[in-house]
Protein backbone atom coordinates (compact mmCIF):
# COMPACT_ATOMS: atom_id res chain seq x y z
CA UNK A 1 0.00 0.00 0.00
CA UNK A 2 0.78 3.29 -0.95
CA UNK A 3 2.33 5.51 2.15
CA UNK A 4 1.04 9.11 3.31
CA UNK A 5 4.66 10.41 2.41
CA UNK A 6 4.76 9.10 -1.17
CA UNK A 7 1.09 9.90 -2.13
CA UNK A 8 1.86 13.42 -0.80
CA UNK A 9 4.81 13.22 -3.01
CA UNK A 10 2.86 12.28 -6.30
CA UNK A 11 0.63 14.78 -5.70
CA UNK A 12 3.16 17.74 -5.40
CA UNK A 13 4.71 15.82 -8.15
CA UNK A 14 2.04 15.51 -10.04
CA UNK A 15 0.66 19.62 -9.58
CA UNK A 16 4.16 20.69 -10.81
CA UNK A 17 3.26 18.36 -13.63
CA UNK A 18 -0.35 20.32 -14.54
CA UNK A 19 1.35 23.98 -13.77
CA UNK A 20 4.35 23.49 -16.52
CA UNK A 21 1.20 22.02 -19.05
CA UNK A 22 -1.06 25.09 -18.40
CA UNK A 23 2.27 27.49 -18.87
CA UNK A 24 3.10 25.46 -22.20
CA UNK A 25 -0.66 25.77 -23.52
CA UNK A 26 -1.00 29.08 -22.47
CA UNK A 27 2.29 30.14 -24.07
CA UNK A 28 1.23 28.43 -27.08
CA UNK A 29 -2.13 30.41 -27.47
CA UNK A 30 0.11 33.47 -26.71
CA UNK A 31 2.66 33.08 -29.78
CA UNK A 32 0.05 32.10 -32.03
CA UNK A 33 -2.52 35.16 -31.03
CA UNK A 34 0.28 37.29 -31.30
CA UNK A 35 1.01 35.75 -35.35
CA UNK A 36 -2.24 36.15 -36.65
CA UNK A 37 -3.29 39.65 -37.62
CA UNK A 38 -6.78 41.49 -37.23
CA UNK A 39 -9.56 40.95 -38.02
CA UNK A 40 -9.63 37.39 -38.60
CA UNK A 41 -12.83 35.42 -40.62
CA UNK A 42 -14.23 34.30 -37.39
CA UNK A 43 -16.29 37.47 -37.23
CA UNK A 44 -13.86 38.97 -34.81
CA UNK A 45 -14.27 42.53 -36.19
CA UNK A 46 -18.32 41.69 -35.28
CA UNK A 47 -17.02 40.50 -32.19
CA UNK A 48 -14.47 43.50 -30.96
CA UNK A 49 -17.57 45.87 -32.07
CA UNK A 50 -19.63 44.09 -29.27
CA UNK A 51 -16.41 44.25 -26.64
CA UNK A 52 -16.17 47.92 -27.54
CA UNK A 53 -19.88 48.80 -26.96
CA UNK A 54 -19.79 46.95 -23.46
CA UNK A 55 -16.70 48.89 -22.71
CA UNK A 56 -18.92 52.01 -22.91
CA UNK A 57 -21.85 49.76 -20.89
CA UNK A 58 -24.33 50.39 -23.85
CA UNK A 59 -25.16 46.55 -24.80
CA UNK A 60 -26.77 46.67 -28.32
CA UNK A 61 -30.26 47.11 -28.66
CA UNK A 62 -30.98 45.66 -31.99
CA UNK A 63 -28.81 45.02 -35.18
CA UNK A 64 -26.62 47.74 -36.54
CA UNK A 65 -23.84 48.29 -38.50
CA UNK A 66 -20.74 48.13 -36.83
CA UNK A 67 -20.14 51.42 -34.88
CA UNK A 68 -17.97 54.94 -35.65
CA UNK A 69 -15.60 53.89 -32.83
CA UNK A 70 -15.15 50.05 -33.92
CA UNK A 71 -14.13 51.36 -37.65
CA UNK A 72 -10.99 53.40 -36.25
CA UNK A 73 -9.71 50.67 -35.02
CA UNK A 74 -10.61 47.91 -37.71
CA UNK A 75 -9.40 50.16 -40.48
CA UNK A 76 -5.72 50.76 -39.44
CA UNK A 77 -4.87 47.61 -37.93
CA UNK A 78 -7.35 45.51 -39.81
CA UNK A 79 -5.32 42.77 -42.72
CA UNK A 80 -6.70 41.31 -45.91
CA UNK A 81 -4.56 38.27 -45.79
CA UNK A 82 -7.13 35.49 -44.38
CA UNK A 83 -9.80 35.82 -46.95
CA UNK A 84 -7.87 37.26 -49.98
CA UNK A 85 -4.44 36.06 -52.40
CA UNK A 86 -1.30 38.42 -52.89
CA UNK A 87 -2.48 38.18 -57.04
CA UNK A 88 -5.18 40.64 -56.11
CA UNK A 89 -3.04 43.32 -55.71
CA UNK A 90 -0.84 45.22 -57.48
CA UNK A 91 2.63 43.76 -57.85
CA UNK A 92 1.27 40.22 -56.13
CA UNK A 93 1.93 41.93 -52.69
CA UNK A 94 -0.61 42.46 -49.68
CA UNK A 95 -0.68 46.47 -49.16
CA UNK A 96 1.54 47.40 -46.18
CA UNK A 97 -0.73 48.02 -42.93
CA UNK A 98 -2.59 51.56 -42.58
CA UNK A 99 -0.93 52.32 -39.16
CA UNK A 100 2.38 52.43 -40.84
CA UNK A 101 2.02 54.63 -43.25
CA UNK A 102 1.22 58.56 -42.76
CA UNK A 103 0.59 61.27 -45.57
CA UNK A 104 -2.87 62.18 -48.38
CA UNK A 105 -2.51 58.75 -49.67
CA UNK A 106 -2.63 57.23 -46.14
CA UNK A 107 -5.78 59.03 -45.15
CA UNK A 108 -7.57 58.87 -48.54
CA UNK A 109 -7.35 54.71 -48.16
CA UNK A 110 -8.69 55.55 -45.12
CA UNK A 111 -11.49 56.98 -45.68
CA UNK A 112 -12.19 54.02 -48.60
CA UNK A 113 -11.98 51.21 -46.38
CA UNK A 114 -13.82 53.08 -43.52
CA UNK A 115 -16.59 53.74 -45.95
CA UNK A 116 -16.77 49.84 -47.58
CA UNK A 117 -16.35 48.53 -43.90
CA UNK A 118 -19.31 50.91 -42.37
CA UNK A 119 -21.86 48.73 -43.98
CA UNK A 120 -21.26 45.64 -42.35
CA UNK A 121 -24.09 44.87 -40.15
CA UNK A 122 -23.60 43.22 -36.90
CA UNK A 123 -25.66 40.06 -36.76
CA UNK A 124 -23.91 38.60 -33.41
CA UNK A 125 -25.86 41.79 -31.77
CA UNK A 126 -28.34 39.39 -29.93
CA UNK A 127 -25.75 37.08 -28.45
CA UNK A 128 -25.53 36.66 -24.96
CA UNK A 129 -23.49 38.94 -23.43
CA UNK A 130 -20.95 37.06 -20.47
CA UNK A 131 -17.28 36.83 -22.84
CA UNK A 132 -18.38 40.69 -23.99
CA UNK A 133 -18.65 41.72 -20.20
CA UNK A 134 -15.38 39.75 -19.29
CA UNK A 135 -13.17 41.13 -21.91
CA UNK A 136 -14.51 45.10 -21.68
CA UNK A 137 -12.93 45.01 -18.29
CA UNK A 138 -10.11 43.09 -19.05
CA UNK A 139 -9.79 45.67 -21.90
CA UNK A 140 -10.23 48.09 -19.44
CA UNK A 141 -7.45 46.54 -17.14
CA UNK A 142 -5.05 46.87 -20.39
CA UNK A 143 -5.59 50.62 -20.97
CA UNK A 144 -4.56 51.05 -17.81
CA UNK A 145 -1.53 49.14 -17.39
CA UNK A 146 0.07 51.52 -20.45
CA UNK A 147 -1.13 49.28 -23.88
CA UNK A 148 -2.14 51.28 -26.52
CA UNK A 149 -2.53 51.69 -30.03
CA UNK A 150 -2.35 47.42 -31.46
CA UNK A 151 -0.75 46.33 -28.38
CA UNK A 152 -3.79 47.34 -26.75
CA UNK A 153 -6.10 45.02 -29.10
CA UNK A 154 -3.35 41.97 -28.70
CA UNK A 155 -4.27 42.36 -24.51
CA UNK A 156 -8.14 41.74 -25.66
CA UNK A 157 -7.05 38.34 -27.37
CA UNK A 158 -4.77 37.21 -24.64
CA UNK A 159 -7.22 36.88 -22.51
CA UNK A 160 -7.17 33.44 -24.22
CA UNK A 161 -4.26 32.71 -22.69
CA UNK A 162 -4.99 32.42 -19.21
CA UNK A 163 -8.73 30.61 -20.02
CA UNK A 164 -6.78 28.05 -21.71
CA UNK A 165 -3.89 27.45 -18.44
CA UNK A 166 -7.68 27.34 -16.91
CA UNK A 167 -9.01 24.94 -19.25
CA UNK A 168 -6.18 22.75 -18.79
CA UNK A 169 -6.29 22.92 -14.93
CA UNK A 170 -10.29 21.69 -15.23
CA UNK A 171 -9.40 19.09 -17.24
CA UNK A 172 -6.82 17.65 -14.31
CA UNK A 173 -9.27 18.83 -11.72
CA UNK A 174 -12.38 16.95 -13.51
CA UNK A 175 -10.43 13.86 -14.29
CA UNK A 176 -8.80 13.48 -10.85
CA UNK A 177 -12.37 13.37 -9.33
CA UNK A 178 -13.89 10.27 -10.94
CA UNK A 179 -10.33 8.51 -11.69
CA UNK A 180 -8.38 9.24 -8.37
CA UNK A 181 -6.44 6.09 -9.09
CA UNK A 182 -5.97 6.06 -12.95
CA UNK A 183 -2.80 7.62 -13.89
CA UNK A 184 -3.79 7.22 -17.57
CA UNK A 185 -6.93 9.12 -17.16
CA UNK A 186 -5.62 11.59 -14.49
CA UNK A 187 -2.63 13.18 -16.81
CA UNK A 188 -3.97 12.02 -20.31
CA UNK A 189 -7.17 14.41 -20.09
CA UNK A 190 -4.84 17.51 -19.29
CA UNK A 191 -2.10 16.40 -22.01
CA UNK A 192 -4.59 16.32 -24.93
CA UNK A 193 -5.83 19.45 -23.53
CA UNK A 194 -2.82 21.21 -23.39
CA UNK A 195 -2.25 20.90 -27.22
CA UNK A 196 -5.21 20.51 -28.98
CA UNK A 197 -4.37 23.07 -32.02
CA UNK A 198 -8.49 24.76 -31.49
CA UNK A 199 -7.48 28.16 -33.36
CA UNK A 200 -10.68 29.93 -32.04
CA UNK A 201 -8.28 30.40 -28.84
CA UNK A 202 -6.43 32.62 -31.63
CA UNK A 203 -9.22 35.46 -32.17
CA UNK A 204 -11.46 37.39 -30.21
CA UNK A 205 -14.62 34.92 -30.07
CA UNK A 206 -17.20 34.63 -27.27
CA UNK A 207 -16.61 30.46 -28.11
CA UNK A 208 -13.12 30.77 -26.09
CA UNK A 209 -15.26 30.94 -23.04
CA UNK A 210 -17.13 28.13 -23.52
CA UNK A 211 -14.45 25.29 -22.33
CA UNK A 212 -14.24 27.13 -18.73
CA UNK A 213 -17.91 27.63 -18.08
CA UNK A 214 -19.14 24.17 -19.04
CA UNK A 215 -16.54 22.34 -17.62
CA UNK A 216 -16.81 24.13 -14.33
CA UNK A 217 -20.87 23.35 -15.07
CA UNK A 218 -19.52 19.26 -15.58
CA UNK A 219 -17.53 19.63 -12.64
CA UNK A 220 -20.07 20.58 -10.53
CA UNK A 221 -22.68 17.88 -12.13
CA UNK A 222 -19.91 15.21 -10.85
CA UNK A 223 -20.32 16.53 -7.83
CA UNK A 224 -24.02 16.14 -7.49
CA UNK A 225 -23.84 12.28 -8.63
CA UNK A 226 -21.13 11.41 -6.31
CA UNK A 227 -22.82 12.80 -2.86
CA UNK A 228 -26.40 11.71 -1.58
CA UNK A 229 -26.79 14.92 0.04
CA UNK A 230 -25.28 18.35 -2.10
CA UNK A 231 -24.85 21.53 -0.15
CA UNK A 232 -26.50 24.60 -0.83
CA UNK A 233 -23.06 25.79 -1.95
CA UNK A 234 -22.79 23.34 -4.83
CA UNK A 235 -26.47 23.83 -5.29
CA UNK A 236 -25.80 27.74 -5.60
CA UNK A 237 -21.99 27.24 -8.00
CA UNK A 238 -24.23 24.58 -9.94
CA UNK A 239 -26.89 27.18 -10.97
CA UNK A 240 -23.84 29.98 -11.33
CA UNK A 241 -22.30 27.44 -13.68
CA UNK A 242 -25.32 26.68 -15.72
CA UNK A 243 -25.94 30.84 -16.06
CA UNK A 244 -22.38 31.33 -17.15
CA UNK A 245 -22.40 28.41 -19.89
CA UNK A 246 -25.84 29.80 -21.35
CA UNK A 247 -24.60 33.35 -21.03
CA UNK A 248 -21.54 32.79 -23.05
CA UNK A 249 -23.24 30.69 -26.39
CA UNK A 250 -25.91 29.76 -26.97
CA UNK A 251 -25.13 26.18 -28.26
CA UNK A 252 -24.23 25.31 -24.83
CA UNK A 253 -27.88 24.40 -24.54
CA UNK A 254 -27.80 20.91 -25.23
CA UNK A 255 -24.76 20.15 -22.38
CA UNK A 256 -26.58 21.86 -20.07
CA UNK A 257 -29.73 19.86 -20.69
CA UNK A 258 -27.85 17.07 -20.57
CA UNK A 259 -26.26 18.07 -16.92
CA UNK A 260 -29.71 18.75 -15.88
CA UNK A 261 -31.15 15.41 -16.82
CA UNK A 262 -28.15 13.51 -14.63
CA UNK A 263 -28.81 15.93 -11.90
CA UNK A 264 -32.76 15.35 -11.54
CA UNK A 265 -32.23 12.03 -12.74
CA UNK A 266 -29.83 11.05 -9.64
CA UNK A 267 -31.56 12.76 -7.32
CA UNK A 268 -34.90 10.43 -8.51
CA UNK A 269 -32.80 7.41 -7.40
CA UNK A 270 -32.40 9.23 -4.29
CA UNK A 271 -36.09 10.27 -3.82
CA UNK A 272 -36.83 8.51 -0.47
CA UNK A 273 -33.92 10.23 1.16
CA UNK A 274 -34.73 13.95 -0.47
CA UNK A 275 -33.77 15.49 2.61
CA UNK A 276 -34.17 19.06 3.42
CA UNK A 277 -30.65 20.20 2.60
CA UNK A 278 -31.16 18.49 -0.96
CA UNK A 279 -33.79 20.49 -1.67
CA UNK A 280 -32.30 23.95 -0.24
CA UNK A 281 -29.03 22.78 -2.64
CA UNK A 282 -31.54 21.87 -5.45
CA UNK A 283 -33.60 25.54 -4.67
CA UNK A 284 -30.13 27.43 -4.84
CA UNK A 285 -29.43 25.91 -8.20
CA UNK A 286 -32.89 27.17 -9.24
CA UNK A 287 -32.67 30.55 -8.26
CA UNK A 288 -28.86 31.10 -9.09
CA UNK A 289 -29.52 30.09 -12.68
CA UNK A 290 -33.19 31.27 -13.57
CA UNK A 291 -32.45 35.01 -12.23
CA UNK A 292 -29.74 35.93 -14.58
CA UNK A 293 -31.22 33.67 -17.69
CA UNK A 294 -34.43 34.52 -16.85
CA UNK A 295 -33.26 38.67 -16.83
CA UNK A 296 -31.01 38.36 -19.99
CA UNK A 297 -34.04 36.47 -21.74
CA UNK A 298 -36.44 39.11 -20.79
CA UNK A 299 -34.06 42.18 -22.49
CA UNK A 300 -33.83 40.20 -25.58
CA UNK A 301 -37.37 39.56 -25.78
CA UNK A 302 -37.66 43.70 -25.56
CA UNK A 303 -34.58 44.52 -27.41
CA UNK A 304 -34.74 41.66 -30.27
CA UNK A 305 -38.68 39.96 -29.91
CA UNK A 306 -38.14 36.91 -29.16
CA UNK A 307 -36.43 35.06 -25.63
CA UNK A 308 -33.00 34.49 -27.65
CA UNK A 309 -32.49 37.18 -30.45
CA UNK A 310 -32.40 34.36 -33.03
CA UNK A 311 -35.32 35.01 -34.90
CA UNK A 312 -34.46 38.17 -36.14
CA UNK A 313 -30.53 37.10 -36.57
CA UNK A 314 -31.77 33.97 -38.82
CA UNK A 315 -33.98 36.83 -40.86
CA UNK A 316 -30.94 38.59 -41.08
CA UNK A 317 -28.89 35.97 -42.47
CA UNK A 318 -31.25 35.04 -44.91
CA UNK A 319 -32.12 31.77 -43.37
CA UNK A 320 -36.16 30.15 -43.71
CA UNK A 321 -37.64 27.39 -42.01
CA UNK A 322 -38.02 24.31 -44.20
CA UNK A 323 -41.45 22.56 -44.14
CA UNK A 324 -40.93 19.68 -41.63
CA UNK A 325 -41.01 16.99 -44.37
CA UNK A 326 -38.85 18.51 -46.33
CA UNK A 327 -36.08 17.45 -43.65
CA UNK A 328 -35.82 14.09 -44.73
CA UNK A 329 -34.55 15.13 -47.76
CA UNK A 330 -31.15 16.43 -46.63
CA UNK A 331 -27.79 15.31 -47.96
CA UNK A 332 -27.08 14.17 -44.16
CA UNK A 333 -29.42 11.20 -44.19
CA UNK A 334 -26.99 9.51 -46.44
CA UNK A 335 -23.71 7.57 -45.98
CA UNK A 336 -21.82 10.26 -48.18
CA UNK A 337 -23.66 13.45 -46.84
CA UNK A 338 -23.35 11.85 -42.97
CA UNK A 339 -19.71 12.03 -43.28
CA UNK A 340 -19.16 15.62 -44.91
CA UNK A 341 -21.02 16.52 -41.80
CA UNK A 342 -18.88 14.29 -39.33
CA UNK A 343 -15.34 15.11 -40.92
CA UNK A 344 -15.87 18.89 -41.30
CA UNK A 345 -17.30 19.01 -38.02
CA UNK A 346 -14.37 16.95 -36.11
CA UNK A 347 -11.98 18.74 -38.07
CA UNK A 348 -13.25 22.08 -37.44
CA UNK A 349 -13.97 20.85 -33.72
CA UNK A 350 -9.85 20.11 -33.43
CA UNK A 351 -8.11 22.94 -35.34
CA UNK A 352 -11.06 25.53 -35.82
CA UNK A 353 -12.06 27.25 -39.14
CA UNK A 354 -9.22 29.92 -39.65
CA UNK A 355 -8.16 30.61 -43.00
CA UNK A 356 -4.82 32.54 -44.57
CA UNK A 357 -4.83 33.53 -48.35
CA UNK A 358 -8.31 32.07 -49.06
CA UNK A 359 -7.50 28.73 -47.57
CA UNK A 360 -8.31 26.94 -44.62
CA UNK A 361 -5.00 26.32 -42.11
CA UNK A 362 -5.07 22.51 -42.46
CA UNK A 363 -2.96 19.53 -43.47
CA UNK A 364 -4.81 16.10 -44.83
CA UNK A 365 -3.02 13.79 -43.27
CA UNK A 366 -3.92 15.61 -39.52
CA UNK A 367 -7.67 15.97 -40.67
CA UNK A 368 -8.19 12.26 -41.45
CA UNK A 369 -6.37 11.36 -38.54
CA UNK A 370 -8.77 13.88 -36.06
CA UNK A 371 -12.28 12.78 -38.03
CA UNK A 372 -11.85 9.13 -38.12
CA UNK A 373 -9.83 8.17 -34.30
CA UNK A 374 -12.59 10.77 -32.92
CA UNK A 375 -15.26 8.53 -34.37
CA UNK A 376 -13.57 5.37 -33.29
CA UNK A 377 -12.38 6.17 -29.74
CA UNK A 378 -15.48 7.45 -28.31
CA UNK A 379 -17.32 4.32 -30.05
CA UNK A 380 -14.41 2.46 -27.81
CA UNK A 381 -15.25 4.58 -24.79
CA UNK A 382 -19.11 3.89 -25.17
CA UNK A 383 -18.29 -0.01 -24.87
CA UNK A 384 -15.99 0.67 -22.69
CA UNK A 385 -18.72 1.75 -20.22
CA UNK A 386 -21.24 -0.26 -21.35
CA UNK A 387 -18.83 -3.35 -19.93
CA UNK A 388 -17.74 -1.90 -17.15
CA UNK A 389 -14.30 -2.52 -18.38
CA UNK A 390 -11.59 -1.00 -15.52
CA UNK A 391 -14.48 1.56 -14.16
CA UNK A 392 -16.28 1.63 -10.98
CA UNK A 393 -20.52 2.79 -10.69
CA UNK A 394 -19.48 6.82 -10.24
CA UNK A 395 -16.64 6.26 -13.48
CA UNK A 396 -18.75 4.78 -15.75
CA UNK A 397 -21.63 7.52 -14.62
CA UNK A 398 -18.85 10.08 -15.83
CA UNK A 399 -17.76 9.00 -18.54
CA UNK A 400 -21.64 8.07 -19.84
CA UNK A 401 -21.94 11.62 -18.82
CA UNK A 402 -19.10 12.82 -21.17
CA UNK A 403 -20.23 10.84 -24.23
CA UNK A 404 -23.97 11.65 -23.51
CA UNK A 405 -23.02 15.67 -23.58
CA UNK A 406 -20.63 15.18 -27.04
CA UNK A 407 -23.31 12.97 -28.39
CA UNK A 408 -26.19 15.79 -27.17
CA UNK A 409 -24.01 18.82 -28.97
CA UNK A 410 -23.60 16.95 -32.28
CA UNK A 411 -27.16 16.28 -32.63
CA UNK A 412 -27.88 20.09 -32.15
CA UNK A 413 -25.92 21.00 -34.88
CA UNK A 414 -27.14 18.01 -36.87
CA UNK A 415 -30.85 19.22 -36.33
CA UNK A 416 -29.61 22.99 -37.52
CA UNK A 417 -28.40 21.78 -40.35
CA UNK A 418 -31.58 19.79 -41.71
CA UNK A 419 -34.31 22.35 -40.04
CA UNK A 420 -33.12 25.58 -42.35
CA UNK A 421 -32.57 26.55 -45.96
CA UNK A 422 -29.56 28.62 -45.93
CA UNK A 423 -30.30 30.65 -48.95
CA UNK A 424 -27.61 33.21 -50.00
CA UNK A 425 -25.87 32.65 -47.08
CA UNK A 426 -22.00 31.28 -47.66
CA UNK A 427 -21.97 29.07 -44.75
CA UNK A 428 -23.65 26.85 -43.66
CA UNK A 429 -25.38 27.80 -47.67
CA UNK A 430 -27.26 26.08 -49.92
CA UNK A 431 -24.11 24.23 -50.94
CA UNK A 432 -22.64 22.97 -47.75
CA UNK A 433 -25.88 22.74 -45.52
CA UNK A 434 -24.35 21.64 -42.59
CA UNK A 435 -23.41 23.32 -39.41
CA UNK A 436 -20.26 22.44 -38.75
CA UNK A 437 -18.33 25.06 -36.88
CA UNK A 438 -16.78 23.06 -34.65
CA UNK A 439 -16.40 26.31 -32.20
CA UNK A 440 -19.78 25.63 -31.36
CA UNK A 441 -19.08 22.42 -29.60
CA UNK A 442 -16.15 24.03 -27.68
CA UNK A 443 -18.16 23.96 -24.10
CA UNK A 444 -17.67 19.97 -24.85
CA UNK A 445 -13.98 20.00 -24.84
CA UNK A 446 -13.17 18.70 -21.77
CA UNK A 447 -15.83 16.10 -21.45
CA UNK A 448 -14.40 15.05 -25.51
CA UNK A 449 -11.25 14.82 -23.91
CA UNK A 450 -12.39 12.23 -21.51
CA UNK A 451 -14.15 9.55 -23.91
CA UNK A 452 -10.94 10.16 -25.99
CA UNK A 453 -8.40 9.30 -23.70
CA UNK A 454 -10.47 6.42 -21.99
CA UNK A 455 -11.80 4.94 -25.64
CA UNK A 456 -7.88 5.14 -26.08
CA UNK A 457 -7.25 3.08 -22.83
CA UNK A 458 -10.18 0.83 -23.66
CA UNK A 459 -8.63 -0.04 -26.65
CA UNK A 460 -4.80 -0.63 -25.46
CA UNK A 461 -6.70 -2.83 -22.25
CA UNK A 462 -4.85 -6.12 -23.16
CA UNK A 463 -1.50 -4.55 -22.88
CA UNK A 464 -2.25 -4.05 -19.26
CA UNK A 465 -0.12 -1.04 -19.02
CA UNK A 466 -1.30 2.74 -17.50
CA UNK A 467 1.67 3.69 -19.11
CA UNK A 468 1.13 2.66 -23.03
CA UNK A 469 -1.96 4.97 -23.67
CA UNK A 470 0.29 8.06 -22.01
CA UNK A 471 3.49 7.25 -24.36
CA UNK A 472 0.61 7.43 -27.42
CA UNK A 473 -0.92 10.59 -26.57
CA UNK A 474 2.42 12.01 -26.13
CA UNK A 475 3.12 10.96 -29.59
CA UNK A 476 -0.39 12.18 -30.89
CA UNK A 477 0.19 15.58 -29.45
CA UNK A 478 4.04 15.66 -31.20
CA UNK A 479 2.66 15.14 -34.57
CA UNK A 480 -0.04 17.63 -34.03
CA UNK A 481 1.92 20.52 -32.62
CA UNK A 482 4.69 19.70 -35.76
CA UNK A 483 1.44 19.86 -38.32
CA UNK A 484 0.07 23.24 -36.06
CA UNK A 485 3.20 24.74 -36.56
CA UNK A 486 4.22 23.62 -40.22
CA UNK A 487 0.75 24.82 -40.96
CA UNK A 488 0.36 27.93 -39.26
CA UNK A 489 3.90 29.08 -40.03
CA UNK A 490 2.96 31.10 -43.01
CA UNK A 491 0.88 34.01 -40.53
CA UNK A 492 4.41 34.87 -38.68
CA UNK A 493 5.73 36.64 -41.97
CA UNK A 494 2.86 38.71 -41.54
CA UNK A 495 3.77 43.02 -41.20
CA UNK A 496 0.22 43.12 -39.67
CA UNK A 497 0.77 41.51 -36.38
CA UNK A 498 2.32 41.85 -33.47
CA UNK A 499 6.01 40.58 -33.79
CA UNK A 500 6.45 43.33 -36.58
CA UNK A 501 4.71 46.37 -34.85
Amino acid sequence: MESSESKTLRNRNERILILLLSFVAAFRVLIFSAAFPFFSNVDEDLHFDLITQYSHGRPPRTFETVKEETLFWMVPYGSLEFLNTSDQFPGGKFPPPLWKQSGPKAESEFVAAKAEWSTETNFESSQPPLYYIVASLWWWIGKHIGFGDIQSLYWIRFLNVPLMAMVVWLGYTTARIFAPTRVDLRLGVPLLLAFIPQNVFYAMNSDVLSPVCCGALFLCVLRWLRTATPSFLLGALTGLAIAAAYLTKLSNLPLIAVGLIAIVGNLGWHIRQFSRATFIAFAALVICSVIPIGSWMFWTKHQFGDLTGSTAKIALLGWTQKPFADWWQHPIFTPHGLWVFWSSLITSFWRGELTWHGRMLDWGPVDALFAISSLILPASAGIGVAAAIGLSSFQRQAVGLSIAICAAGILFLALLSIEFDFGNSTGPSRAHPYFTAGRLLAGALIPFAICYVYGLIVMLRPAKSAVLPLAIIASLIVFVAVSEIGTNRVVFASEHNWFHR
